[in-house]
């Protein structure tokens, strides 16, 4: 089971001159699944008010001459991201040794990161 310190952490192959997904889309979603995985998390429980979660079979603008990320293993990871969110939403809590030290301290999210790198901010 992924923990939003898994996903944030996550760090996926780039791509260029052949198929991939469009690290913006990609990102932007991995921002989302990291803010939902924080809900259950702090305790939030499945129903009207729970993130939604992301949808077998995603689709993403396919990149070939610019940068993306690898297809593959994109689909996996979020394989892995909808196995969660299926435990989540089926009742299942939170295991406490794995999330030590991740609702209280938020990692910066492959968005923020790729921002921060855009506008040659250093590292912290």
């Amino acid at each position: 089971m992924l923990t939003s310190k898994d996903v944030m952490d996550k760090t996926l192959t780039p791509t260029q001159f052949h198929a991939g997904y469009d690290e913006r889309e990609v990102d932007d979603l991995l921002d989302e699944v990291a803010n939902a995985l924080r809900y259950y998390e702090a305790g939030g429980r499945p129903g009207p008010g729970a993130p939604a979660s992301p949808t077998p079979g995603h689709r993403f603008t396919s990149t070939k001459l610019r940068r993306g990320y690898d297809e593959q293993e994109v689909d996996e990871f979020l394989e892995q991201v909808i196995e969660t969110f299926h435990y989540y939403e089926q009742g299942g809590r939170p295991d406490p040794q794995a999330l030590a030290g991740t609702i209280a301290s938020p990692s910066e999210g492959p968005g923020q990161k790729a921002l921060r790198w855009l506008r040659g901010d250093p590292r912290s």
